[in-house]
């Protein structure tokens, strides 16, 4: 077989066939795939614009220039004051003691110079050898340079006399412009190297500069599994100033995403050898995920001074317009909006929720024309001093304080069918194109459209509580849904963010989402929504030295910020700001008018009253079809779950109902003589409940 010609094997020897070499060249698979590189003409010409180097420098960039000028005259005004104080006191005294020994010196040297004394070792060598005819050369030298440089001092001396003469005769201005120059140049002249006339007056921080080197050991050290190499970090940009830091944009090697830096954190400190307050690690969205920007500041953020808050002076506030609510880690302004947002704010306990949440409120105090209703569940009273201009407010963990929530929440989804019916009449005018609320139709007191801000803090409270957390998740739902475009703004606050204690729907419908310090990944979407964690947007990034630190999502790019701090006094006086706004608008409320206004029902007493004569048992669908012809205001948006958890509040449970179908319970779904079993309730039960005194419901008209 071997020596088939048709079967291709290995080449057969011959008289130039080498026996001692082996050829071990593959044989060609095919034409090559991958096309030569060519870069096309007019890119070359042109450029991309990733390619092209910035012609402002970074340094000189919109949002650069204030922190550079503002640290450099803050550093300029405190160098003046440190040694403003210590001239007269320490540095004059001491600068005329250098002086004088400075002047001793000065004249031992000229002396020196004078006998010429530089001569003395070639005489002595001369006298040494004994040959007095050099030695007679270099005295007779000497005495002649002596006399010329006599000559010179002699001079040099006659007009220092003649200068301080003229001073001490007549002493003017230039007498201190003399001293100013010939003191410190003594001075200067006399004082040991190793002794300063002038301490210091800044001591530079410890701080190390940014390079590509320092960058890659530190992205290296976080142990990312394929990342092993410095040469795979490549930076698209170099590494610049930005703000109070520097600013670092690496690319990461195909494979590596920037979030799995982003959540080794503390190793990247510990590889640039900063605190982790100091390094900002984040992904660029707009970028493929293996790149990273690493911002790393001069001071670490627990030293750096924010910037006090801009309303903490109480001027008035238009809550259509976006305000200051955080900053950012390069002490930024993170502007914030209240109007057409929902906000829902998560924490771990004493990471700063409530301060958020009464920040935005004191937004919302200072637009004379936003009604504030709300209340506190934690009952500690963190909220009191916003009371004098709320419509209702209440503070309190007891079980009355989370049904005047509830009544709260009714009354506000109530509003909003007042308020729908009141757009779609100015939309069909001409006066709402966008069918929601404007500033122009808020100011219009005759048509109820000013902006509400409710609240609820700790709301985990009312969203688990057994009796009320149901219809409260449910009313929550559509507030959200529905009072966003009406001038309707719900904030809710929570220091325990899960599935039991925050409905899937609110969680899913709030507009912006401000996530503090929270301890694991399902805390961390909750508040800030799906997948976020995956996205590096994680809140367990914060310690406890982050204090105020969050993520803010909803508002454009998410952006780790810090909140404005505004202590229990700083509130008190805005809140004294927001009530003389509100008094010279004439929207003040009234206090001793109970708000928001309701009205009493008896939902049993209801029932019984659609209740046919002849039946033991009813269909829950039924009775709800029955009671929205009966109260369509109160009952029209009511489903069978809404009435079940009206009716567990009262006592009575629905139970399983099954009937053969007559004339009086056929429908379109339901054909005529056909056994249905649904959940329901009995007449028996419902009658003992209203012969019990069941206590009657209250709901907003």
């Amino acid at each position: 077989m071997a020596d088939d010609p048709q079967i291709p094997g290995p080449r057969q020897p011959d008289d130039d066939y080498d026996h001692e070499t082996v050829d071990i060249t593959p044989e060609p698979t095919g034409p090559p795939v991958d096309q030569p590189e060519r870069k096309p003409v007019f890119a070359a010409i042109v450029g991309k614009p990733d390619e092209r180097r910035p012609i402002v420098p970074a340094g000189l960039r919109r949002g650069n220039i204030a922190p550079t000028v503002k640290q450099t005259a803050g550093r300029a005004g405190h160098v003046a004051a440190y040694h403003a104080v210590r001239t007269p006191l320490w540095y004059v005294p001491l600068a005329l003691l250098w002086a004088v020994w400075g002047l001793l010196t000065l004249t031992s040297r000229a002396l020196r110079w004078w006998w010429v004394i530089e001569q003395a070792p070639l005489r002595q060598e001369a006298a040494t050898r004994n040959d007095p005819d050099a030695w007679m050369k270099l005295h007779r030298e000497a005495k002649a340079t002596r006399l010329y440089r006599g000559i010179v001092l002699g001079l040099a001396l006659a007009a220092v006399l003649v200068g301080v003469g003229v001073l001490a005769v007549q002493p003017g201005w230039y007498s201190a412009v003399v001293a100013l120059v010939v003191v410190p140049l003594l001075a200067r002249y006399g004082r040991p190297a190793d002794k300063p006339i002038v301490s210091p007056a800044v001591v530079k921080p410890q701080f190390r500069r940014l390079t590509a080197e320092l960058v890659r050991q530190a992205i290296l050290s976080c142990g990312i599994a394929g990342l092993k190499e410095p040469e795979q970090i490549t930076f698209p940009q170099e590494i610049h100033r930005d703000g109070p830091g520097q600013l670092a944009i690496v690319d990461l090697p195909p494979g590596v995403d920037a979030v799995e830096v982003i959540e080794r954190r503390s190793r990247l400190a510990s590889g640039l050898r900063v605190p982790v307050d100091q390094v900002w690690p984040e992904t660029m969205p707009k970028a493929h995920p293996g790149r990273l920007a690493i911002w790393q500041g001069y001071q670490p953020a627990s030293a750096m001074k924010q910037p006090a808050w801009p309303l903490l002076k109480g001027a008035k506030v238009d809550i259509f317009k976006p305000f200051p609510f955080a900053t950012d880690p390069r002490l930024r302004p993170v502007m914030g909006q209240l109007i057409y947002r929902n906000w829902l704010i998560g924490a771990m306990p004493g990471a700063g929720k409530t301060f958020s949440l009464r920040e935005l409120l004191l937004v919302a105090a200072l637009d004379p024309t936003a009604e504030l209703i709300g209340y506190e569940l934690k009952g500690t009273g963190d909220l009191d001093m916003l009371e004098p201009i709320c419509t209702k407010y209440g503070s309190g963990a007891d079980d009355d304080t989370v049904e005047e929530t509830l009544d709260m929440l009714r009354w506000l989804r109530q509003e909003c069918v007042r308020r729908g019916a009141v757009i779609k009449r100015m939309a069909r005018a001409g006066k709402a194109p966008e069918n929601k609320v404007t500033r122009e139709l808020a100011n219009m007191p005759d048509l109820g459209l000013h902006p509400v801000v409710a609240f609820v803090d700790e709301c985990q409270e009312l969203f688990a509580h057994g009796e009320y957390g149901k219809e409260a998740g449910d009313l929550a739902e559509k507030v959200i849904k529905l009072g966003r475009a009406l001038g309707i703004i719900l904030l809710l606050a929570t220091q325990r963010p899960d599935k039991d204690s925050l409905p899937k729907g609110v969680s899913a419908n709030a507009g912006v989402r401000w996530c503090l310090r929270v301890t694991g990944q399902v805390e961390n979407d909750m508040v800030l929504g799906t997948s976020m964690y995956k996205q590096g947007i994680r809140a367990t990034m914060f310690g406890d030295e982050d204090y105020g630190w969050g993520w803010l999502v909803g508002l454009g790019k998410p952006v780790s910020a810090r909140g404005y701090y505004v202590d229990g006094p700083g509130a008190k006086r805005i809140v004294e700001h927001a009530i003389r706004h509100r008094q010279g608008a004439g929207t003040m409320p009234e206090l001793d008018e109970p708000t928001p206004k309701v009205k009493a029902y008896n939902l049993l007493a209801d029932i019984r009253a659609v209740w046919p004569a002849s039946e033991e048992a009813l269909w829950s669908e039924l009775i709800v079809d029955r009671l929205a012809r009966l109260r369509p205001e109160i009952y029209g948006d009511w489903t069978v779950t809404t009435l079940g958890a009206a009716l567990k509040a009262t006592g009575i449970k629905t139970v399983s109902i099954h009937r053969k179908l007559d004339g009086m319970w056929t429908g379109n779904t339901h054909p005529e003589g056909r056994g249905w079993t649904k959940y329901g309730v009995r007449l028996d039960t419902l009658q003992a409940a209203i012969d019990g005194g069941a206590k009657p419901r209250e709901i907003a008209e």
